[in-house]
């Protein structure tokens, strides 16, 4: 949890502290001493709780005290503020019986707590401390189905959490640059885990973005092994009717919304991804048979297709192509992903971007697998630094 805690006595910042990281022991406490640099702090950074005196320093270098309540409200709810949405509490020693500015902070999620010798304070600061906790929220989800999926982000986040539970899902909390960062780790792999986990981290830590990471299956003639499939569109290949004369399926897709594809178009052509084939240091199992080396294509306009089951039929992928005229690839959950972001109570952008480590024959095996998850992993951290998240603003 990040805090501004805006206090220019260093004992009662101390007092203030102390009690924070008895509640919350890994919170991230940064401090601002002026009105100043506060304004700055709460425009340019998005904290998931906000403390403040009202009595503090014009500036660093003009230390006149001043009550600056009357400028509270236009300055931490100005929505250009990256914190306009952040709870705040007012730690005071003013007098509460001046004035009705109380109530009018209270409207806006910004409530004052008398700040005295009693320790009545730690009580109520205690209160809402627990209640912020509860609604942890993130900027960004990171959705993988696969253990090796997860582990090929670490050392690409600015950093790396420990495996936690959080709201009941299975979670690292990473940075990626000024984004706030959860890792979620489905129970097992196909659709109906995918909806469920989205649908529960949509709902829990409403996000602004959604993504997800990892590696699929190739159609050939379409993609090749290593070919990164950012996916366009998506339907669901294993939705239908099964009669007398076979299978009829039932299409239902979900596309891309156009911002977010443009701005995935405009990474894809940055400097980031360029660098996506150095350093994999790739064993001789690793590169494909016929290749001399490793080659990943970037496919931003990719059609592909979700089901229940793992292809492994030599020939079976053809079936999935009728109807498409280029189908790309296969995969167990990103039409899952797309459907549940599609629903969220909140406008969620997202995205899914995997590399393809099999084209479904019955030669299957893992031996593209870690690469596979380093390419994908590296194009959504790329993705995720360049602002996709900001495509509908904050």
């Amino acid at each position: 949890m990040n805090i501004l805690v805006l206090e220019d006595e260093d004992e009662k910042f101390e007092q203030i502290n102390a009690h924070v990281l008895e509640i919350m022991p890994d919170a991230i406490i940064e401090r601002e001493k002026n009105w100043l640099d506060y304004s700055r702090a709460v425009a340019n950074v998005k904290y998931d709780l906000i403390l403040l005196d009202l009595l503090v320093p014009r500036s660093a270098r003009d230390g006149t005290i001043e009550d600056h309540h009357a400028d509270l409200v236009e300055t931490t709810r100005d929505y250009r503020s990256k914190s306009f949405r952040t709870p705040a509490i007012v730690l005071t020693r003013h007098s509460l019986d001046d004035g009705d500015f109380v109530y009018d902070l209270n409207l806006v999620d910004i409530n004052v707590i008398p700040f005295n010798d009693h320790g009545k304070w730690r009580e109520a600061l205690t209160i809402k401390l627990m209640a912020v906790q509860s609604t942890k929220k993130f900027d960004v989800v990171i959705m993988c189905a696969l253990e090796k999926e997860v582990q090929a982000f670490e050392g690409l986040a600015d950093n790396w959490g420990q495996v936690k539970t959080i709201s009941g899902l299975s979670c690292r909390e990473v940075q990626i640059g000024e984004y706030k960062t959860v890792i979620v780790q489905a129970s097992r792999m196909g659709l109906v885990a995918a909806a469920v986990t989205a649908a529960y981290a949509l709902d829990r830590f409403e996000p602004r973005l959604v993504c997800m990471s990892g590696i699929c299956g190739g159609v050939p003639g379409e993609s090749n092994i290593y070919d990164l499939l950012v996916t366009q569109s998506c339907y669901q290949h294993d939705a239908g009717k099964w009669s007398a004369t076979g299978f009829k399926s039932e299409h239902y897709d979900v596309q891309l919304d156009v911002s977010v594809h443009q701005k995935l178009i405009e990474v894809n052509s940055g400097p980031a991804i360029a660098s996506l084939e150095t350093d994999l240091n790739p064993g001789k199992s690793e590169v494909p048979n016929g290749s001399e080396r490793i080659s990943c294509k970037v496919i931003t306009d990719a059609i592909t297709s979700s089901g229940s089951a793992v292809i492994a039929e030599a020939g079976k992928t053809s079936t999935l192509s009728i109807g498409q005229r280029k189908l790309s690839g296969f995969d167990m959950e990103v039409y899952s992903v797309y459907e549940a972001a599609r629903h969220a109570r909140k406008r969620t952008a997202f995205f899914a971007a995997k590399a393809v480590v099999d084209d479904g024959d019955k030669n299957k095996g893992d031996s593209f697998h870690r690469i596979g998850c380093l390419l994908s992993a590296r194009f959504v951290v790329a993705a995720i630094r360049e602002g996709t998240a900001d495509v509908w603003g904050e």
